[in-house]
């Protein structure tokens, strides 16, 4: 499994290629991970990167693929809580895959994720959003497993909508495929089970199988049916209010 979300290989190259950047472009992505998709994207086009990331041990798996690439000279990597890491108005596109609870919690996560990323980007610049939501009503049981509010996620649209609320021009959207959705989830178990199997004496092994198994469990009760993703590239097009 390449990202920690459910696109495959050919998903990002297409995202990247509709970012339409070049070598002179300044490029931040907010939760990058272990840097996969911002490094491609630089290969790709050349672009300057920074990526931030809470998690020391992303941004030191990041920092040696980097090296291992020969791009340390376009891409750096930080370990940063984005609400206490500010910028100014600098960047040509900010990426944020999955990682919008870095700004805040719950139903505030997604619009302040857009307001504070707003700030940081240059006049018409492009912010590329992924993000939950609904692709039908959320049964109860779904609901109380995951631990999640109806609340916090909107449908397609409903993202769409926030994100024009917010002063931004939606021109292009994709979703993950049930076969994206089906392979992210389902490396999961594998990786787990696999785990277990190895080293049957380790009670944090057996944990976290258990744990898997049961969130396969709802998500091909529940969740395959229920929770979508969406891709969002928008411009800014207008300074802070």
């Amino acid at each position: 499994m390449l990202f920690n979300n459910p696109y495959s290989l050919e998903k990002a190259e297409r995202l990247i290629h509709i970012l339409n950047l070049t070598p002179d472009s300044k490029v931040l992505d907010i939760g990058c991970g272990d840097g996969e998709f911002l490094l491609r994207l630089s290969q790709a086009t050349g672009a300057q990167c920074l990526g931030v990331d809470i998690s020391g041990e992303n941004i030191e798996a990041a920092a040696v693929k980097a090296t291992q690439l020969g791009l340390t000279e376009r891409v750096r990597f930080e370990v940063a809580d984005v609400n206490q890491r500010q910028f100014g108005a600098e960047f040509d596109v900010i990426i944020c895959l999955g990682a919008v609870y870095a700004f805040a919690s719950g139903q505030a996560a997604y619009p302040e994720a857009l307001t504070q990323m707003q700030r940081w980007l240059k006049p018409h610049g492009q912010l590329l959003v992924g993000e939950g939501y609904w692709k039908q009503t959320p049964a109860q049981a779904y609901l109380d497993f995951i631990g999640e509010p109806v609340g916090i996620y909107h449908s397609h649209q409903g993202n769409v909508e926030v994100a024009e609320s917010h002063g931004f021009i939606v021109a292009y959207t994709a979703t993950s495929n049930q076969d994206e959705w089906d392979h992210f989830e389902g490396s999961f178990r594998v990786k787990a089970e696999r785990a277990a199997m190895a080293n049957p004496e380790d009670k944090e092994a057996m944990k976290k199988r258990d744990a898997v198994r049961a969130w396969n469990t709802y998500y091909h009760r529940y969740g395959r049916e229920t929770m979508g993703f969406g891709f969002y590239l928008m411009f800014k097009v207008q300074d802070e209010r």
